[in-house]
């Protein structure tokens, strides 16, 4: 039995136990069945794991399944789905064992979500793709769902599949306009035979549609919601697994049955990367004013998928270039920077429930978590935070840097539309970065150092998976060198371009006589510039302790700590213009009305769109249904007066044809 067959019968039984999960809980009133829905979750996801890591870098073998009308459905993962997958697997993993409850509605999600991932990636044909996408939305609504079922928590999730479905409408379109066949072999020819609006507009869709769950605006808005009535596990879940795929998805589309060079490749490209750039810019800078853990984390990702976007968008820019070997670079790129995100995203999540169990609260304030906790949560959270700042030598760091030095060869191309929109790129990720490291400053220095607090106890496995995921992610960084050159099945267009990136222990893009960097190399200079400081630390004399000064009063410490509020207020009053701040001030008293009792005071940011889009679009639909009601008058004698003048249009039709 070859690898790949081991591997895609591996990923069918992780298939077969999930349908098991599911069974089990909906079953799970009868005796022993919450453990089977427990243990087959954990199976389910070890399986996936290691058959996913047992299939890299070939691929999985196919599997025929059975034939739909004339049509042969298979079932295969490529290269592309493995690497995106692998670290999500991973993360999911160390959810399913931070949560440790049995036959619950949330492992049915759990188990939802990652039959859709697997139909998502692996089916042939349309249909299949629509139903993956379908079964991921559900699993996710269920496991939103399971952790709050209240107004607020119902609220949340219908308006997550609101917009889910809007991009499920999308899909369903851009299939049809792609028929007759739903086979993904014919998919590209298809595509070729349209004129170039229909080839443009399907582009289109297809980023409409699966830029849904990637947070491309204005989509980004459901993910403050709905991440914000979910815990850790469900969230890091929702940001690796199902983050990853939908955006394999998106670049398998336009990739892949996209023609290289049809007249639409640069508009699609050029749309792509702005729609990217920009979804990352707004979503970053409404993540830096958030006070919640999980909102502040879900805006990121929603920053993170945009920059992955953006180096789509540049993948096809230089595709319709005719510079195969720089559009594959920036789809490698954009694949290694949502693995890396999946365990950055996933360790600060989980920490995040490290914090809510220990101070019953996800709110971003000084309890001194990493205090209790430094060589876990202290650490891992350190690497995750610098890894989504895009600090070296984690694997933000070098997937961002290798971005930029990919939109510096514009000169390459000949479109001076195709230039202007790689330099504006540039530009946004350079905005991006220094926003994010803003943002992660704020969430590690606020909301997990600070003066040291007793809370409630902590389970150790919560604790431990941020190291690990954490540890993982650096991990990553240090074996690009070493695994990227693997990478040249998932380098759609040119599988040179993985080739070339790599030269000894040197990451290069296409060329190192044009740029290069070393992670493993930043890791040996990291430790020798650290020889100083430490030698100064073990040759000083124990600190001396005083209270701190402020004008001779005296300081409560824990009063006068920086609130997340204050840390990001100063940016939020510069850009009033963009956050378009309300304050408001509720005052309550007691004894008639005489005495002041209590006094609560708001701040929030009005949103660009999402919230506000959607109420626009309500009152459109009601000034149109108001302008209609005159005509549903009840009165058979109108009725039959419409249904006389749409006769007389239809004859009229036909003598006109």
């Amino acid at each position: 039995m070859s690898q790949g067959e081991l591997a895609a019968i591996g990923m069918a039984a992780a298939a077969g136990l999930y349908l098991l999960v599911v069974v089990a809980n909906l079953l799970r009133q009868l005796p022993s069945m919450a453990m089977v829905a427990r243990g087959a979750l954990v199976g389910a996801t070890l399986l996936g794991f290691g058959a996913d890591i047992v299939g890299l870098p070939q691929g999985m073998s196919p599997l025929r399944l059975f034939v739909v009308g004339d049509q042969l459905v298979v079932w295969r993962m490529p290269p592309g789905a493995l690497w995106l997958l692998a670290p999500a697997w991973l993360a999911v993993l160390a959810a399913v064992w931070v949560r440790r409850e049995q036959g619950t509605w949330w492992s049915l999600g759990v188990a939802l979500a990652a039959l859709g991932v697997i139909s998502l990636s692996g089916f042939n044909n349309g249909a299949s793709m629509i139903l993956g996408w379908e079964l991921m939305s559900l699993g996710g609504a269920v496991m939103l769902l399971s952790n709050r079922a209240d107004a607020k928590g119902s609220r949340s999730t219908l308006s997550m599949l609101v917009l889910l479905e809007v991009g499920s409408v999308a899909l369903i379109f851009a299939v049809a306009l792609l028929g007759p066949h739903l086979a993904f072999a014919g998919f590209r020819a298809d595509w070729a035979a349209r004129s170039e609006v229909v080839s443009g507009l399907i582009g289109l869709l297809f980023l409409v549609g699966f830029g849904a769950k990637l947070g491309i605006i204005p989509f980004y808005s459901w993910f403050a919601d709905a991440y914000g009535v979910a815990d850790g596990p469900t969230a890091a879940i929702l940001s690796s697994l199902v983050l990853n795929a939908a955006y394999f998805a998106l670049g398998r589309a336009l990739l892949r049955w996209l023609p290289a060079h049809a007249p639409s490749t640069l508009f699609v490209g050029i749309v792509v990367a702005a729609a990217g750039i920009v979804s990352a810019i707004v979503a970053v800078l409404y993540a830096f004013q958030q006070r919640d853990w999980r909102r502040l984390l879900s805006l990121s990702g929603a920053e993170n998928a945009g920059i992955a976007t953006a180096a789509l968008g540049a993948a096809l820019i230089f595709q319709a270039g005719g510079q195969s070997e720089l559009a594959g670079l920036c789809w490698l790129i954009g694949i290694m920077h949502l693995m890396g995100h999946s365990l950055a995203k996933s360790a600060l999540f989980l920490a995040s429930k490290v914090k809510a169990e220990r101070d019953r609260s996800y709110r971003v304030e000084q309890t001194g978590v990493a205090h209790e906790f430094p060589f876990t949560v202290g650490i891992g959270g350190l690497i995750a935070a610098m890894s989504l700042s895009a600090m070296p030598p984690t694997m933000g760091f070098v997937t961002e840097w290798l971005l930029f030095e990919a939109l510096f060869h514009d000169f390459t191309i000949v479109s001076l539309a195709g230039r202007t929109t790689l330099i504006l790129v540039g530009t946004g990720l350079a905005l991006s970065a220094a926003l994010s490291l803003a943002t992660f400053v704020k969430l590690y220095g606020i909301g997990l150092l600070g003066d040291r607090r007793h809370g409630n106890a902590v389970n150790v496995a919560s604790r431990l998976v941020v190291l690990i995921l954490g540890l993982a992610n650096l991990a990553m960084a240090l074996g690009l060198v070493f695994f990227e050159p693997f990478m040249r099945r998932a380098a759609w267009p040119d599988p040179h371009s993985a080739k070339a990136l790599i030269v000894g222990l040197l990451v290069v893009p296409l060329s190192s006589a044009f740029a290069f960097i070393s992670p493993v190399k930043f890791v040996i200079v990291g430790v020798l510039f650290s020889v100083v400081p430490l030698f100064l630390l073990l040759r000083r004399s124990a600190p001396r302790r005083v209270p701190p000064w402020s004008g001779g009063e005296p300081v409560d410490l824990a009063a006068s700590a920086t609130t997340g509020f204050g840390f990001s207020n100063p940016l939020r009053t510069v850009y009033s213009f963009l956050y378009r701040p309300i304050t408001t001030t509720r005052r309550s008293y007691r004894d008639q009305g005489y005495v002041l009792d209590q006094v609560t005071y708001e701040a929030r940011e009005a949103p660009i769109l999402g919230a506000g889009m959607i109420d626009a679009v309500r009152q459109g639909v009601n000034r149109l249904a108001r302008w209609l009601t005159p005509l549903q008058g009840g009165q058979l004698n109108v009725y039959l007066s419409y249904l006389l003048i749409l006769f007389l249009i239809a004859v009229l039709a036909i003598f006109i044809h």
